[in-house]
């Protein structure tokens, strides 16, 4: 095996595979990229078993091969060269030569059936989106996924493809996000699937802003085609829950607030609740809203009261101030309706203003008040 070229293209292709490359397993060929000479071109490749990365770049082949090294290793030393071009060769016992007109460098390498094959994906069932788009809807929901492995389908994004819409759906039990997608037509074909949160977020870091890109969706694994890379995932098999039975089909008290007057209130407030609830109360009257949190055991209480738009009798509410806020901080309106029935029942938060083609949604779950309260 032996080519020549540019660092900086070496560097580029390397740094969009390197997050995949494990920093602890007990395998250790998955610290290596595996390296693919062939057709004028570099592919590398990188795997943790869950999540597969391919990335090209230019190269002159003048043998064609393939061999796996150290990722880390390899990325620190493109880092450190100047711009400069770099001559690869691969020798017997898989010993690799990297030389320049500076210097040269010697790694050791292993053999490519020692590397994890690549996934394979049915290319039957495949959809098309464009890339600003996925990158919104990606970075709108992942936040509220679950942390718990106990309820891995929770861990992840429920992504629905109907002939019409295309959802994706995020919770953890205490808040969730729908995102609707309706500028999109995928006649004949429906299906639904959960990507772990991990591989979506490589997915929105490769994302370029124009363009679209087609995502090809197998039993078990899904495999997006971006530019200059190619992204590989496990899909999550449990059953999600049915997350329409907690979202109410009717509301009738509504709230009308600036976005960010309530975030600043809320984080101010919320510096004096409990550190174990972190529970905050609302008190909704017509014309404002008193924010109020109090810890008990340090003695320490704060109340703010902002405008808003509240046309019933009040209502006194408590939530999760870190649940609120994340939520708060993922729209981008000014103003939000904020939808509430009683003290028991979720709050339904959307912007003011949605985009024609988007459906967004946010839900939290009221913290129970007590008899105090």
């Amino acid at each position: 095996m032996e080519f020549t070229i540019e660092r900086s293209e070496f560097l580029a292709a390397l740094q969009r595979v390197i997050n995949v490359v494990p920093t602890k397993t007990t395998k250790e060929i998955l610290y290596n990229v595996l390296l693919i000479a062939e057709d004028n071109q570099l592919k590398i490749i990188a795997t943790d078993l869950d999540i597969t990365q391919i990335s090209w770049a230019r190269a002159s082949v003048s043998e064609e091969g393939a061999v796996a090294v150290l990722g880390k290793l390899l990325l620190d030393i493109l880092r450190e060269m100047p711009e400069i071009e770099i001559k690869f060769h691969v020798e017997e016992n898989f010993r690799v030569q990297m030389e320049t007109s500076m210097g040269h460098y010697k790694l050791l390498g292993e053999p490519r059936t020692e590397f994890p094959s690549v996934p394979m994906v049915d290319k039957e069932n495949s959809i098309s989106l464009p890339n600003d788009k996925m990158k919104k809807m990606i970075e709108r929901t992942i936040f509220a996924c679950s942390t718990e492995p106990a309820r891995p389908a929770l861990t992840g994004v429920l992504c629905q493809i109907f002939e019409e819409e295309y959802r994706m759906v995020a919770t953890d039990g205490h808040r969730l996000v729908r995102f609707i997608n309706k500028n999109f037509q995928n006649p004949g074909f429906t299906k639904q699937y959960i990507v772990p949160t991990k591989a979506l977020n490589f997915v929105a870091r490769n994302l370029p802003e124009e363009g679209q890109h087609q995502l090809f969706i197998s039993n078990d694994h899904i495999l997006f085609e971006l530019p200059n890379t190619k992204i590989y995932s496990r899909l999550i098999t449990d059953p999600y829950p049915d997350y329409e039975r907690v979202i109410p089909d009717y509301f009738q008290k509504e709230m009308i607030i600036n976005r960010e007057d309530l975030i600043h209130s809320v984080k101010r407030v919320s510096l004096f609740a409990n550190p174990m609830t972190y529970q905050i109360r609302l008190q909704i009257n017509p014309d404002n809203v008193t924010i109020m949190a109090q810890d008990i055991d340090f003695g320490g209480e704060a109340s703010e009261t902002i405008p808003c738009r509240f046309d019933y009798e009040p209502l006194l509410i408590a939530y999760n101030a870190n649940y609120l806020l994340d939520l708060l901080r993922h729209m981008d309106a000014e103003q939000i309706r904020v939808m509430v029935e009683d003290a028991d029942g979720p709050g339904l938060l959307f912007p003011l203003e949605q985009e024609e083609d988007e459906d967004i949604l946010m839900l939290i779950m009221p913290v129970r008040l007590s008899e105090a309260d």
